[in-house]
This record gives C-alpha cells, structure tokens and sequence, in this order.
C-alpha cells in the first residue's frame, strides 16, 4: 500500500510539473524531413504549387521569431533567404524569391524568445 501511495504521489508531482513547464513535450529539433510536431506551414508540406509561392509562412503553438529558410532544389545552389527583424509571434512569414518549377525543400528555423530553438523542414513541388 506505501508503494501504491508512494507511485501515485510520483505521478501526479510529475503530471503537475510537466503541466507547469511550457515546454513540455516539445522537441526541440524536428526529425530530418519531418515538420515540427505542432508547426503548420504554407505552402504545406507535400504541397502542390500554380507557380512560384511569394511567402513561406509557419505558425507555431506559441510565439517564435523565424530566424532562416534555406530553399534547395536538384541541380541549384540553396537559396538562404535571411527573415527580417521581427517581434515573437504565433504566425510569422517571409517573402520568398522566384522559384523555377521543381521540386523544392524549405528548411526553417526559429527562436523562442527564450532562447529555444525549432526547426523543420518541408518539401513542396511548384508546376
């Protein structure tokens, strides 16, 4: 009965803590290929383009400040489009150059105001 009580209290201290840390359950860097758990995206991964996307918008379960999207192609230099100085926010975007039809993958990265990092990536294709 002491270790049934003992393994109840250990549960609970540990449901509470994780409810308390904002953080919980996040993972700091996405699985390569993968989008971030959470993390919407436009254009959306596996997306399907009439012609060359002008933004590359994420929103996040909480405010981020996007930091790089690093667009790559078969056969072309990445393209690192550098976001501008912006405050934290849930939806954040930037604008994009001209994409030539392709298959392209647009790796992102992010911070939290606090200093955490995400990153992701998707891949879309532009007709």
């Amino acid at each position: 009965m002491i270790r049934t009580l003992a393994l109840a209290a250990a549960l609970v201290f540990a449901g509470t803590a994780a409810a308390q840390d904002p953080h919980a359950g996040h993972h700091p860097q996405a699985q390569a290929g993968a989008p971030e758990a959470g993390v919407t995206t436009v254009p959306s991964d596996g997306a399907m383009t009439q012609g060359s996307p002008d933004r590359f918008t994420a929103t996040f379960p909480h405010a981020m400040v996007l930091k790089t999207v690093t667009l790559t192609t078969e056969g072309q230099a990445p393209v690192v489009v550098a976001a501008p100085a912006a405050p934290a926010a849930a939806t954040v975007s930037v604008a994009l150059p001209r994409l030539a039809p392709g298959t392209w993958t647009a790796a992102w990265t992010a911070e939290g105001a606090d200093g955490h990092r995400m990153s992701g990536s998707i891949s879309f294709m532009v007709h």
